[in-house]
C-alpha cells in the first residue's frame, strides 16, 4: 500500500525506508496510506499520527498489532426521525423566533402607531429611545427572567432529538445568545450573571468564556480559572439523540483557553487541563493532576507560564474583587453598551437627514454611504476606547483581580466588537494598518484573518507572515488569580493555520508552520519547522504548493494591489450597507402599516416584515454568490489571483451580512439546511446542523440524518504557502461531528462515523463506515457496544 501511494513497484520499497526522509512523503500521502489501511481491512484504526510516530513499514506493522487507543463512552444506537416530527419541531422554533422578534420590535411598532406612521425629527428621537429600550430590555432582562423557567426540570439523561426537551434547550441557547454574556465574560460580573441564570459558581473565579449553555448544569468551584473560548455546553446532539450531563470544574482548577468540556466531564480540585484540549463524556482530570491534548491524556506539567502561575503564592490573591473594581466594571459595562450603540449613530443620522431633506427614495440610497461610515465609526470607537482604557498592555504576570484586570477586560471586549461588527475588515489589506493603529507591530506583506483574543501591544507579525481564520495568537492566560501578558512573535514568512492556538510568550521562527488546530510545543518553534496536532508532532516534510511565482504569492505588481484594495473596500463596507438597507425598508413598510391602524396590526405583522427583510438579505447574498462565482469546483489558485478576490468577497458577504440577517438564528432548526442549499451546499434530509462555518458551499456534501455539531468547520479550502487549495468535504449519512471538529478538504467521513469534539480530519483521509474517531489529528477510538433505546447492547463497528 505504501508502494501504491508512491507509485513504486512493491519490490523496490524497503521495509526500513523512512516514509518522510527516504521516500519524500508528506501529510497528503500519509493520509492516503492510512486510508488505504482502513478501507482494505488491514487496520481499521490506522491514524496519521501513528505513521508519523512509526515512519517505516516494519514500525507501522508493529504499531498495527497494538489495539490500545483513545476511549469513548458507549454509543447509543442511532434513532432516525420522520419528517412530521421534524416539521412539528420547526413549527415550534418558528413560533419562538416570531415571539422573540415581536418582543424586540414592539416599542418601534408603538412609536409608529402613536405617530400614525408619520416621519419627522421628533419621531426619529422617539424611535431611537424605543430601540434603546428594546435593545437593553430584551438583552438584559429577558434572559434572566426566562432562563431558569425554560431550563426547569431538565435532568441528566438522553432525549430524542426534535422533542420538547430539545426545543427548550434550543430556546435557552437563543436567549443566552442575545443576552450580555459575551460582554460580561472575563469580568468581575460574570460569576454573578451565571448565578442569576442558575449556575453554581464559587467565589474568586475567572471565567473568560461566553460559550456556555444550560447554566443550571454547570458548576465552577471557588478560585477556578476558565480561559478564553472554552466550550462549556452540558448538552450535545448525536445519532438522533440529545445527551445532557453536568459539567464540573472543581475549586482551584485550571481550564486552558480553547478547551472543550463535553457533557459529563469533570476537572478535579487543583487540577489543570491544557489549552486546546478536550474532555469527553465521563472523563475526569483527577485532583491535582495535569491533562492536555486532544484526546486529553495525563502529562507531567502544562506550559511553563501556566505552571509558574499555578505554583505561585502571593498576598492578597485570596481576596475577592475590591468594591472599587466592581464599580469600575459596572461602569465599564455601561460604557461598552453605549459604545455599541454609538457605532450606528452617525449612519442613522446620515440616513434620516437625507430622508427628511429629500424624501424616502433618497433615504434608501443614503444607506449605501452609511455602510462605510459605520465601519469607520466602529474602528474609531474601538481604537479610541482602547487608547483611553489601556494604552499599552504591560508585559508580565499580574493579579487578575485588579484595576489592570478590569481595563484588560474592557479592551478585550472592544477588540471583540471589531471582530463582531466589522468582521469583513479582516483578511483584507486594510487589516494590517488597522492592527498597527491598535498597537501591533506588523511587517509589510503580512496577511491576518479573523484572529481572536489578541494583545496588539505585545504582538509582532514579521513581514510576509500569515495568520489564518479563527487562530488565536498571543492570548492572555488566566490562572490562580493571575493573568499573564507576554510578547508573542510570528516570524518572517511563518504560517499560523486555521483555529491554531499560539500561547502568549511564544516565538514562531522564520518560515515555520503551525498547522490547523495546532498547539505548538512549549519551547519556541525553530525556523523552517512544521508542526501539527495537540500535542504537536513535528512534520518532517511539507507538501509542495506548486510553482507559482513570487508575484502571485508574496510580491504582487501594483495593478493587483490596486485591484485588491478596490474589491476589498466593497467587501468591508457592502455588508453594513446591505443590512442598513434592509432595516430602512423594514421601517418604511412598518410606517405604512401603522397609518390609520391600531397597535395590534403593525405589532403582529412587524415580525413577519423583519423575517422577510432578513430573507431578502440572505437571498441577495446567495444571488451574489451565483453571479460572482457560479458553482465552486476543486481548484488551486495563488493568493493574488482575481478568483481569490471574488471568493473572499462572497465569503465576507455571507459572514457579515447573511449570518447576522438570520442564518445564525436558524442554527439547530430544520430551516438552516434549505438556506445552505440556497447557497449551493449539498445537504441531505433530516440533518441537524449546529454551525454556519461553510465557505465554498458547492463543495460541501452532507448525507441524510447526519449531525454536524456546534462550531464545526467544514474546511473546503486552505491557504498553504499563500496558495488557495479547495476541494470537496464529504460527510456521510448518519455521521456525527462533535463540537469544534474540523474536516479538511478531500476528506471523507463515512456513513455512521462518529468524529469527536475538537478533532481534526486531515485532507485526503477516509474514515470507514461505522467507526469512531477523536483527536488532533483523528485517531481510532476503542468503545463498548452501543446501547439501544431499550438499554440492550447492540454491536457496532469500531475503529480499533
Amino acid at each position: 500500500m505504501w508502494a501504491e501511494a508512491f507509485g513504486l513497484p512493491p519490490e523496490q520499497l524497503s521495509v526500513e525506508a523512512d516514509f518522510f526522509d527516504d521516500l519524500g512523503g508528506h501529510s497528503l500521502l500519509a493520509a492516503r496510506v492510512v486510508s488505504l489501511l482502513r478501507t482494505r481491512d488491514v487496520c481499521a484504526g490506522a491514524a496519521v499520527r501513528d505513521l508519523y510516530s512509526h515512519p517505516t513499514v516494519r514500525g507501522m506493522a508493529r504499531r498495527m498489532a497494538v489495539t490500545s487507543g483513545p476511549t469513548a463512552p458507549p454509543r447509543l444506537a442511532p434513532v432516525r426521525h420522520d419528517s412530521r416530527r421534524i416539521a412539528a419541531a420547526g413549527t415550534g422554533q418558528a413560533l419562538v423566533i416570531y415571539l422573540l422578534v415581536l418582543l424586540v420590535t414592539l416599542p418601534v411598532s408603538y412609536v409608529y402607531t402613536w405617530n400614525n406612521g408619520r416621519v419627522s425629527v421628533e419621531v426619529l428621537v422617539q424611535l431611537m429611545v424605543a430601540i434603546l429600550v428594546s435593545y437593553l430590555g430584551v438583552r438584559w432582562i429577558v434572559p434572566v427572567l426566562l432562563a431558569r423557567p425554560v431550563a426547569a426540570g431538565i435532568r441528566p439523561g438522553r432525549y430524542r432529538l426534535w422533542g420538547p426537551t430539545y426545543l427548550r434547550l434550543w430556546t435557552l441557547n437563543l436567549l443566552l445568545a442575545i443576552g450580555p454574556m459575551a460582554v460580561l465574560s472575563g469580568s468581575p460580573l460574570m460569576a454573578l450573571y451565571l448565578r442569576l441564570l442558575g449556575a453554581r459558581v464559587g467565589a474568586r473565579t475567572t471565567i473568560a468564556t461566553s460559550s456556555v449553555s444550560l447554566p443550571t448544569l454547570i458548576e465552577v468551584g471557588s478560585d477556578a480559572s476558565v480561559g478564553y473560548g472554552v466550550s462549556m455546553r452540558p448538552w450535545r446532539v448525536e445519532d438522533g439523540w440529545v445527551v445532557v450531563e453536568p459539567i464540573r470544574v472543581a475549586p482551584h482548577a485550571f481550564v486552558g483557553a480553547n478547551a472543550v468540556l463535553e457533557p459529563g466531564s469533570t476537572v478535579g480540585a487543583n487540577a489543570g487541563l491544557g489549552e486546546q484540549s478536550v474532555l469527553e463524556q465521563g472523563e475526569t482530570v483527577p485532583p491535582g493532576s495535569r491533562w492536555a491534548g486532544s484526546p486529553a491524556t495525563p502529562v507531567a506539567a502544562l506550559g511553563p507560564t501556566v505552571e509558574t502561575m499555578l505554583g505561585a503564592a502571593g498576598r492578597g490573591l485570596a481576596r475577592g474583587w475590591h468594591p472599587k473594581h466592581l464599580l469600575a466594571a459596572t461602569l465599564g459595562v455601561v460604557g461598552l453598551e453605549l459604545s455599541a450603540i454609538a457605532t450606528i449613530l452617525p449612519s442613522v443620522v446620515l440616513v434620516w437627514w437625507v430622508l427628511l431633506q429629500w424624501g424616502l427614495l433618497a433615504g434608501l440610497f443614503a444607506t449605501v454611504p452609511a455602510g462605510p461610515l459605520y465601519v469607520l465609526t466602529t474602528c474609531a470607537v474601538v481604537a479610541l476606547g482602547k487608547r483611553l482604557v489601556l494604552r499599552h498592555a504591560p508585559a508580565g504576570i499580574h493579579p487578575a483581580r485588579s484595576g489592570l484586570g478590569v481595563r484588560k477586560w474592557i479592551t478585550d471586549k472592544l477588540l471583540e466588537f471589531s471582530l463582531l461588527f466589522t468582521n469583513s475588515l479582516y483578511s483584507t489589506l486594510y487589516t494590517v494598518p488597522w492592527l498597527r493603529l491598535l498597537g501591533a507591530r506588523v511587517g509589510r506583506g503580512a496577511e491576518v484573518s479573523t484572529a481572536a483574543h489578541l494583545d496588539p501591544d505585545l504582538l509582532t507579525l514579521e513581514p510576509d507572515s500569515f495568520v489564518a481564520d479563527m487562530a488565536s495568537v498571543g492570548a492572555a492566560t488566566f490562572a490562580n488569580g493571575r493573568m499573564a501578558l507576554l510578547p508573542t512573535k510570528v516570524g518572517h514568512r511563518a504560517f499560523v493555520g486555521n483555529a491554531a492556538f499560539v500561547p502568549a510568550g511564544t516565538t514562531l521562527g522564520a518560515g515555520s508552520l503551525v498547522g490547523v488546530q495546532t498547539l505548538p510545543p512549549d519551547d519556541d518553534v525553530p525556523d523552517g519547522t512544521s508542526w501539527l496536532g495537540s500535542p504537536a508532532m513535528h512534520l518532517p516534510l511539507r507538501q509542495s504548493s506548486g510553482t507559482f511565482s513570487e508575484e502571485q504569492t508574496f510580491s504582487p505588481p501594483r495593478r493587483l494591489v490596486v485591484h485588491r484594495l478596490a474589491v476589498e473596500f466593497a467587501r468591508v463596507t457592502a455588508p453594513a450597507s446591505l443590512l442598513g438597507m434592509s432595516v430602512y425598508l423594514y421601517l418604511w413598510v412598518l410606517s405604512s402599516l401603522a397609518r390609520g391602524r391600531d397597535l395590534p396590526v403593525p405589532a403582529l405583522v412587524s415580525p413577519l416584515v423583519v423575517m422577510a427583510a432578513g430573507a431578502a438579505v440572505i437571498g441577495c447574498c446567495a444571488a451574489t454568490k451565483r453571479s460572482v462565482i457560479g458553482v465552486y469546483r476543486p481548484r488551486v489558485e495563488p493568493l493574488w489571483s482575481t478568483f481569490v478576490r471574488r471568493t473572499e468577497f462572497v465569503t465576507g458577504l455571507y459572514e457579515a451580512a447573511a449570518i447576522p440577517a438570520g442564518v445564525g438564528m436558524l442554527v439547530g432548526t430544520p430551516f438552516l439546511p434549505p438556506v445552505l442549499r440556497w447557497f449551493g451546499a449539498h445537504i441531505g434530509r433530516r440533518t441537524w446542523i449546529g454551525t454556519t462555518y461553510l465557505t465554498e458551499f458547492d463543495l460541501v456534501e452532507i448525507g441524510d440524518d447526519a449531525t454536524v455539531g456546534a462550531e464545526v468547520s467544514l474546511q473546503t479550502h486552505l491557504f498553504e504557502d499563500r496558495v488557495m487549495k479547495m476541494s470537496v468535504v464529504t460527510v456521510g449519512a448518519g455521521a456525527t461531528l462533535g463540537t469544534r471538529a474540523i474536516v479538511l478538504y478531500d476528506a471523507v467521513v463515512g456513513d455512521d462515523v462518529s468524529l469527536g469534539s475538537l478533532s481534526l480530519l486531515m485532507k485526503g483521509e477516509h474514515l470507514t463506515p461505522g467507526s469512531r474517531w477523536r483527536g488532533i489529528p483523528a485517531q481510532g477510538v476503542t468503545t463498548q457496544p452501543a446501547i439501544t433505546a431499550k438499554g440492550v447492547a447492540k454491536p457496532v463497528i469500531v475503529a480499533v
